[in-house]
């Protein structure tokens, strides 16, 4: 009981990792709160927690050094609640801003250990399974954050944000049955622990991977309402309620994942940008809802496996000490990503001289099928790339 509830713990973070633009519906209602305060400053509450996960993911793993895993942990869930919880009782701008950069520093501290121990405590079909387990968990969360925050929102907007209080059960959970000295053992013993903050070359490909991923992905959060209005086929709220699919889709990925570890463990990324390159190509040319929905749903799915298999191949391509590390690197570089991708899509926009929505999903559909032709590289030679104990060696001389 005490090892499904260690399991259980774990597979609750990663709900966290997504969990930032969980209360986004408040904004309007915040603005007539605000009428002093930019419009776009108030935007920007649901994307600046972006900066403090940037900043204090990789910071983590010194934090776990000093502190331990499992007081990291529970230290980013503390910041998290607090800080999540912050906006539903006070209403000094500054402050709520603040709060925000909180569930940034707070989902920071724990991104990469929800999924690097996995990567550690688990092996063979088991860590495929919890991999796979913890995209169906983050979807799921989502779409319970997100749906529950509606739900108190009917109050006021203030309310929406009492949703964080989740953090508090998951803390207990964690302090209770996550072991003390958990994802810590193998640095402690190993005789490559001074080089546990090494990042391999192939690691920041990979972190390369997940950074133009992002910043592809991005492209249907800020241009998909843009798409199905301007073209005529749908309204604000049908797009919304198409990407809110995409949280159920993220959860089927997870399964997904699972059957492709199982079978196809080489060309996972590559199977996942091939759902994220056909899913643009659908966006491209899709003229309406049902056709658009299928495309989000590809997205969920291609996001789904992408994050699981990134997660997968640190561990696979670097050693057991490096994995915390080297997961919060490109983890970090996916979160630029996210950040800069708005920035990205205006730059294409601005070089091409075409604005339209349609055009920056043409763009994603190319930049996919390039990494999709990469991915497929990398499989085939994937019995190359894996970490061999003489590399240990090399490194540590």
């Amino acid at each position: 009981m005490r090892k499904l509830f260690m399991r259980l713990s774990l597979l609750l973070l990663s709900i966290f990792t997504v969990s930032a633009g969980a209360t986004a519906a408040t904004i309007p209602m915040m603005m007539r709160s605000f009428p002093n305060i930019s419009p776009t400053l108030i935007e920007l509450l649901m994307t600046v927690p972006s900066l403090g996960i940037i900043i204090f993911t990789p910071l983590s793993n010194f934090f776990a050094d000093r502190f331990s895993v499992k007081n990291t942990i529970l230290t980013g869930l503390i910041v998290i609640l607090i800080s999540g919880i912050t906006p539903a009782v006070t209403l000094n701008f500054p402050l709520i801003f603040a709060s925000r950069i909180g569930i940034g520093v707070g989902t920071g501290l724990l991104a990469s250990f929800a999924q690097s121990l996995i990567i550690q405590l688990f092996d063979g079909d088991d860590q495929q399974h919890m991999m796979g387990l913890s995209s169906v968990f983050q979807g799921l969360g989502m779409f319970v954050i997100t749906y529950f925050a509606g739900v108190l929102m009917n109050f006021n907007w203030q309310t929406a944000y009492w949703v964080y209080v989740i953090a508090l059960p998951i803390a207990l959970l964690v302090a209770f049955f996550i072991p003390k000295g958990v994802g810590q053992v193998a640095t402690t013993t190993s005789a490559v622990a001074t080089n546990s903050k090494h990042v391999d070359g192939k690691v920041w490909v990979l972190a390369g991977f997940a950074f133009l991923f992002n910043v592809t992905f991005a492209f249907i959060t800020i241009k998909f309402a843009t798409l199905v209005v301007t073209r005529h086929y749908g309204t604000v709220m049908d797009a919304s309620t198409l990407l809110g699919m995409m949280s159920f889709a993220m959860a089927a990925g997870g399964f997904i994942f699972m059957y492709i570890q199982k079978h196809w463990r080489a060309y996972s990324m590559a199977i996942a940008l091939g759902f994220a390159t056909l899913a643009f190509l659908i966006l491209t040319v899709s003229h309406s809802l049902v056709l658009s929905g299928i495309g989000v749903i590809f997205v969920g799915i291609a996001v789904a496996v992408f994050m699981a298999s990134m997660v997968t191949s640190v561990g696979y391509l670097t050693s057991a000490p490096q994995v915390p590390f080297s997961t919060s690197v490109a983890i970090t570089c996916a979160n630029v990503g996210t950040l800069v991708s708005p920035y990205v899509a205006q730059l294409l926009s601005q070089w091409f001289g075409n604005t339209t929505a349609g055009f920056t999903f043409m763009v994603g559909t190319f930049i996919f099928a390039v990494l999709f032709i990469l991915a497929m590289f990398a499989g085939a030679n994937y019995g190359k790339l894996g970490y061999t104990t003489s590399k240990t060696h090399q490194q540590a001389m």
